[in-house]
C-alpha cells in the first residue's frame, strides 16, 4: 500500500477529517490532500508529525516493509521510530556515534568515572 492510501486509511479508521488531522499534526489541509492523492511525497518531519497525530509509531505509517526484500525486525522498527523523533543535529550525532562503533574491532565499553 502506498503512503497516501495508508494515510487515508489510518485517518478514516480514526474517524478524522483531513482538516482535523492537519490541525493535530500542525500541517496544512492541502498537504494532507496532496499526500493522500500521491501528488506529493512527505518529508520525514511531516511523517513524524502525522504519525504522532494518529497515535502511531512512524514505522506503522511508512510502507518500509513493502520496499525491502526482508521485513524490518522489531528492534530496527524501534530504532527508526526513535531516530525520526530526533532533530537534525541529534540525528547527525547519532550517526557519528554508530559509525564509531562499527570502526572499533572490540566492543565499546562505557568508561567508569572515579568518584572521590
Amino acid at each position: 500500500m502506498d503512503i497516501g492510501s495508508k494515510l487515508r486509511y489510518l485517518r478514516k479508521a480514526r474517524h478524522l477529517s483531513s482538516i482535523e488531522l492537519a490541525q493535530r499534526a500542525n500541517v496544512s489541509q492541502s498537504s494532507i490532500s496532496d499526500i493522500e492523492c500521491n501528488r506529493r511525497s512527505p518529508r520525514l518531519n511531516t511523517l513524524t508529525s502525522l504519525s504522532r497525530a494518529l497515535g502511531l509509531p512512524l514505522s506503522e505509517l511508512l510502507p518500509v516493509d513493502d520496499l525491502l526484500e526482508h521485513p524490518l525486525k522489531e528492534n530496527e522498527r524501534v530504532l527508526l521510530d526513535l531516530f525520526a523523533r530526533l532533530d537534525d543535529t541529534q540525528q547527525r550525532h547519532l550517526i557519528e556515534l554508530l559509525q564509531s562503533f562499527s570502526e572499533h574491532k572490540e566492543p565499546v565499553r562505557a568508561e567508569r568515572t572515579v568518584r572521590s
